[in-house]
């Protein structure tokens, strides 16, 4: 367990709960003083603000600082706020309480949450490794610089900005112990790999592998040095190759680790070099109008070499297409603008295919083909979005995070307000912004922004110019929506960070998404079968099952937007399914300079993000929610003096007795409802109690280790004196025997110790059971005494005499149970227990049914070095010098013990009662 008082928690509040004032400036200088310490994290409630450094704080991440937060039993309550304890805090719960998690990691381009990502899942992969000797853990994150090198660009925002969606799943069974991992992506921003903005840059990968491939396959592949690349000069911003996440090397590496990509990763490299050959493929003609001609074949023919097609055919599959004229089919030749557009349209499908098959074959690697029981989830989701010119991939990305927006609304403030009415709680003062009124201008089934534009794609005369002018119309009295007078192709929409004014034009072309179908058949038929894989039309379900017709794809049509909202309302119905936490990521300056801390850029994003409306809530409500009988379940032993009532005055009792006051929570009609801390507290309570009981434990079985090893050694003692003894005894017999006053009964009590001490299956007789007998076999010599009194001796000699005279009392109690192991064992184990033999012999069976009992799933024996055995969970790596049992065995003893103190009737018989394993 960790000490909380040892560890830094950094200036200002760690919790912004607890702050006095929650107004701006309050707000701007805790969050400032932490910032400029390198505190970047802030906890309000179950909301994590992180703000991005900007800069590298290697010892926040160190593998100590890792092993610190996996060694904290209440990483929450005990350490500084980091990604650590939420990823911590994900998985506790998802094994105490036996439900999936997700983690939302949302903020604006450039805030830090493709970084924040990757540090949750190191520590996910790490904790939930185990013993196992799959490489599994490693291999997730060695998907980390594959999946930045293929969806990450630089942006005017951020150098390793994610052009994607990510929902990251890893799988678990029901120990903790990782099974598999798969993700799904949301809306690649294929118009970057044909143009980008000033200052930005396409895709890592481009830059990576066209710089990194050697001489020989430069020369065989006619790859031009990287500034004369079209695709990669767009724009005059140069390239600073340190900030790529990887160089070629590590990106091959990487690869080699996904079997599906090692087999075909030469393959790649063609792919993404024919996709560059493309790019600098010009038109003699500078008018747009004019019929396409290339101003140089040689480059498409470097890139059909790629492809595995024929030059020929591609080159004319870009200029021209095939028009049926009555019954006959003419090529009809574009237009130098059209043809320009079928290039960009190839090369954009050539990307997003393979970036499918990248994703597919990491997928097909890590997945678990079983059932898992549970998951955790990563949302790594684009930032929101507000450039120069903003288009149609602008408006998706901003529309997904109003989505989040309005789940992390509902989970923090509708659905408890819910709870509060439903169970009697006063809601009065409880304020909340609320971004239902975007979320439904967006998506409007009858006239939200998207469906419209899903609509204009259906109509033969539909344009973006009608578009719009559908959209003002349907709009005009929203205060959400505007009109700009001055841009007339423009439209403007109020997010809940602020407004982005969008530019309407391409809305409906790139909606469509449109691949002349000459060039999918020509890839179709390459010579390369990875090509042709790429642009193999999937298989369509057979009608009855096995051995019927293939079913027809439907012709309706299904925009690029369609799909986005299809998996994106997938994405949040998986989220609400599960316990969620939140992790907001937060930018100090918009110039991604370290140590700048710009109040209004804060402001702004705090504000927009949600986190000020959170923590007043926060404050004003109470985050943690109960039912009665789960609170006293749980807290009810570790409380000292928490009384034994149920239901509502129960729980007062229990917060009475753990020094929570009565402002710190509220009791509903069935829940209690805890402020913000309180539930943190009861659970330091909690594992402190458990902590100092596995301590003594320890010491428990450390002692009984010891005691045992003296035993052995009295053992072999006592037992070469016995032998001893008896032979000396037996002498003596058969010389009173010759004598004629020998007595049977004697004789045949020697002859069955001699018996007991050879076969070892029990405990050698003691000194005091030697004296004794030697006395009887005196007094039966002497015809004093029966053969039932010498058995009695027998029996009470394993547990000792209980009387000053040595004579057996009453009827023997431990004498009338059927014990299933030896007595000397039970006996043993009794005194382990910290059993009175003489005074607790009616629960003896207690010991005799732990001896019995199966060990718990997930404990394992080892052996130290020194031969001591000791216990190991197999997942947890939890270890114990104790069997896992005994604890219980002993709590079982003490309450029945007790019970006879109070005077309950104790059953004497085994099988009474069972501890649960």
């Amino acid at each position: 367990m960790v000490v909380a008082d040892a560890v830094d928690f950094g200036p200002g509040a760690s919790e912004l709960t607890s702050l006095e004032s929650v107004e701006d400036e309050a707000l701007l200088a805790n969050t400032r003083i932490r910032y400029e310490s390198g505190h970047i994290y802030t906890r309000s409630g179950r909301l994590l603000l992180a703000v991005n450094p900007y800069r590298a704080l290697n010892e926040l991440y160190s593998p100590a600082r890792l092993q610190q937060y996996k060694d904290s039993l209440q990483p929450q309550a005990e350490l500084p706020p980091h990604v650590y304890a939420v990823a911590a805090s994900a998985y506790t719960g998802m094994l105490q309480n036996s439900h999936s998690q997700s983690v939302i990691i949302s903020g604006e381009s450039g805030a830090g949450k493709t970084e924040t990502a990757k540090i949750l899942l190191q520590y996910l992969a790490e904790v939930s490794s185990g013993s196992s000797n799959s490489d599994l853990h490693h291999r997730v994150i060695q998907t980390n610089p594959i999946m930045e090198s293929f969806g990450c660009a630089k942006t005017v925002w951020n150098n390793n900005s994610s052009r994607f969606g990510k929902f990251l799943t890893l799988q678990f069974n029901s120990t903790g112990r990782m099974q598999g991992a798969y993700m799904k992506t949301y809306l690649l921003e294929k118009s970057r790999i044909t143009s980008q903005l000033p200052g930005e840059q396409n895709y890592h990968v481009f830059y990576t592998v066209a710089a990194g491939l050697s001489a020989e396959k430069r020369a065989e592949w006619n790859i031009p040095p990287v500034e004369k690349l079209h695709y990669l000069n767009c724009t005059s911003s140069s390239v600073v190759w340190e900030q790529f996440p990887c160089d070629f090397k590590e990106l091959s590496a990487a690869m080699s680790g996904i079997p599906p990509l090692l087999e075909t990763q030469e393959t790649c490299w063609r792919v993404l070099m024919a996709i560059l050959h493309l790019g600098n493929a010009t038109f003699k003609s500078a008018s747009e109008e004019a019929d396409a001609e290339l101003a140089d074949s040689s480059v498409v023919a470097s890139a059909a070499k790629l492809l595995g097609c024929q030059p020929e055919q591609l080159e004319k599959a870009i200029c021209s297409q095939n028009i049926k004229a009555g019954l006959d089919w003419i090529a009809k030749p574009n237009t130098t603008a059209y043809a320009l557009n079928v290039r960009n349209a190839l090369s954009k499908a050539l990307y997003s295919r393979l970036f499918l098959f990248i994703v597919e074959a990491i997928n097909s690697s890590l997945i678990f083909g079983g059932e898992s029981r549970y998951f955790i989830g990563a949302v790594d989701i684009f930032g929101f979005e507000c450039f120069p010119k903003n288009s149609l991939e602008q408006l998706c990305i901003n529309f997904a995070n109003e989505k989040l927006q309005r789940m992390f609304t509902e989970a923090v403030f509708e659905s408890v307000i819910a709870e509060y009415k439903k169970e009697g709680i006063d809601v009065t003062d409880i304020k909340y912004e609320d971004n239902t009124q975007v979320v439904d201008l967006i998506e409007n089934k009858e006239s939200g922004v998207l469906p419209l534009l899903s609509e204009e794609c259906f109509f033969p005369n539909g344009s973006d110019a009608s578009y719009l002018s559908k959209l003002k119309q349907a709009h005009r009295k929203s205060d959400k929506f505007s009109e700009e007078r001055m841009e007339p192709h423009a439209f403007t929409i109020e997010h809940y960070p602020g407004k982005v004014t969008y530019d309407s034009r391409g809305f409906l072309e790139k909606n469509k998404d449109p691949l002349s179908q000459d060039l999918t058949v020509l890839m179709q038929f390459s010579d390369d079968p990875f090509v042709a894989d790429l642009f193999k039309e999937k298989a369509q379900p057979q009608i009855g099952g096995h051995g019927g017709a293939r079913r027809f794809k439907s012709a309706k049509f299904v925009g690029v937007i369609d799909s986005f909202r299809t998996s994106l309302n997938e994405l949040v119905k998986t989220l609400k399914e599960t316990k969620t936490h939140f992790i907001r990521c937060v930018k100090p300056n918009m110039v991604k300079k370290p140590y700048t801390f710009i109040d209004d850029v804060m402001t702004r994003q705090l504000h927009s993000s949600g986190v000020v409306g959170a923590i007043k809530a926060t404050r004003q409500g109470f985050p943690d929610h109960l039912k009665f009988e789960e609170l006293l379940n749980r807290f009810r032993l570790v409380v000292p003096k928490g009384g034994n009532k149920s239901g509502v005055s129960g729980v007062k009792d229990l917060l009475l007795a753990a020094n929570v006051d009565t402002s710190r929570y509220r009791c509903g009609k069935t829940k209690v409802f805890l402020g913000v801390g309180v539930l943190d507290a009861l659970e330091k309570l909690r594992m402190d109690f458990i902590a100092s009981k596995a301590v003594a434990m320890q010491v428990l079985a450390r002692g009984y280790l010891s005691r045992k090893r003296v035993k052995q050694m009295l053992d072999e003692r006592r037992r070469a004196e016995e032998l001893k003894r008896l032979a000396e005894a037996k002498k003596r017999e058969e010389e009173e025997a010759k004598k004629g006053d020998g007595s049977a009964a004697a004789a045949a009590v020697a002859t069955t110790a001699a018996a007991v001490a050879a076969d070892g299956s029990e405990v050698a007789p003691s000194e005091t059971y030697n004296k004794k007998l030697e006395e009887y076999q005196q007094q039966v010599a002497e015809g004093n005494v029966t053969d039932q009194d010498m058995l009695n001796v027998a029996v009470v000699s394993d547990i000792g005499w209980k009387t000053a005279t040595g004579e057996p009392t009453q009827e023997d109690v431990w004498a009338q149970y059927d014990f299933k192991c030896a007595v000397s064992d039970v006996l043993e184990y009794a005194e382990y227990l910290g059993m009175d033999i003489k005074e607790d012999a009616h629960l003896l069976w207690i010991a005799d049914e732990a001896l019995q009992a199966d060990d718990p799933e997930g404990w394992e024996q080892h052996e130290s070095p020194n031969g001591d055995v000791y216990y190991v969970h197999e997942v947890t790596k939890q270890r114990s010098w104790q069997h896992p049992l005994d604890y219980q065995y002993q709590q079982l003893y003490l309450e029945k013990k007790a019970e006879q103190a109070s005077g309950v009737a104790t059953p004497a018989a085994k099988g009474a009662a069972t501890p649960s394993s």
